[in-house]
């Protein structure tokens, strides 16, 4: 019996030795993601070295791949941008749920580490970051929202599009519109109130319902300024109607992209609050077990116009009263 017991022990022993170089890789993968692909070199004013030394050993340490992850997202937490994150698989498949992901930008057998530290302890309590995020913008929610839309009174039809993380959004968006626009749909209402944001792609192509062009420009460190079309970029818009969007303070990321690029076309009147000017564009990078690191690679602005991070984009018709944002759109729609 001891020595049935002495075996288990030994087997035990080895196989968590044998995780523990795994793990590191693992950290070394998303440690040196931020360190050369966030969008600031200076990290938004973080030591990410003295994050990655105090992290290491706690990863190295860790008892599974479970609290490894919560570790990750915990690290990418202290960058405090509410943009970036590092999901575990089954969090990634549930967030993204067959949203593009992209490789590594380095080959995985290459670490990239920080030179060892003094273990420190864990922050207390579950820290920032160690929750699924609501989108790249924070928040405590896996499961998203999805596009619903309605009549109104008087040809005007209303359009709620809660996120764009799903890659499915602008498919169900155009959809709606064909139906509605051949029922003689006067008018819409875009409701983009509280939507975290999302990938650019799904902006690009929820904007390519009612407008097309090129309305954007993200910057990034490694790759300087890379253009963002419409998608698609080419032809008309699947309605040319009158259209006016809801924004307010919760409104982020891909959300404010998307409500700036019709309100400088002159496609849309925007109806609410200032956005709250957190323009970063998160780019996924698949680990090799299906983990997900959503990072903050670049920052999304106008073409020929600063950046919205930090200062957002502000409405046509300032509305703070919530119940009345709805109201004062329809007016704008009935006016016209």
């Amino acid at each position: 019996m001891m020595r049935s017991l002495l075996l288990t022990l030994a087997l035990a022993s080895g196989l968590a030795a044998a995780a523990a170089p795994d793990y590191l890789t693992r950290f070394d993968q998303a440690w040196r993601l931020v360190d050369e692909f966030y969008w600031d070199v200076n990290h938004r004013g973080v030591d990410w070295r003295a994050v990655g030394e105090r992290y290491r050993p706690q990863v190295a340490a860790a008892a599974s791949w479970d609290e490894v992850y919560r570790l990750l997202d915990r690290m990418y937490g202290e960058l405090g941008d509410d943009h970036s994150r590092v999901l575990a698989p089954d969090e990634a498949r549930a967030a993204l749920r067959g949203a593009l992901c992209l490789p590594l930008p380095f080959p995985v057998e290459r670490p990239q580490p920080p030179a060892p530290g003094p273990a420190a302890p864990a922050p207390e309590g579950d820290g920032p970051g160690s929750v699924v995020p609501d989108a790249p913008g924070g928040g405590a929610r896996v499961g998203w929202d999805s596009f619903s839309y309605r009549r109104l009174e008087d040809g005007i039809a209303y359009l709620r599009v809660p996120q764009l993380v799903e890659p499915d959004v602008a498919r169900r968006l155009a959809e709606a519109v064909s139906g509605l626009e051949s029922e003689g749909v006067q008018g819409y209402v875009l409701d983009l109130r509280d939507n975290p944001g999302g990938l650019a792609y799904v902006m690009a192509e929820v904007a390519g319902v009612f407008m097309r062009g090129l309305p954007w420009r993200i910057v990034t460190r490694t790759k300087g300024v890379t253009p963002q079309p419409t998608l698609p970029f080419w032809g008309r818009p699947l309605t040319d109607k009158p259209l006016v969007v809801l924004i307010n303070r919760n409104v982020n990321s891909a959300a404010e992209g998307l409500a700036g690029a019709l309100k400088r076309a002159g496609r849309a009147r925007l109806v609410g609050e200032t956005t709250a000017g957190n323009t970063e564009v998160v780019l996924p990078y698949c680990f090799p077990d299906g983990g997900v690191a959503m990072l903050a690679s670049g920052v999304l602005a106008p073409v020929g116009a600063p950046t919205w991070e930090g200062r957002g984009v502000e409405p046509d018709v300032a509305v703070a009263d919530e119940g009345a944002q709805l109201e004062a759109a329809v007016r704008l729609l009935r006016a016209r």
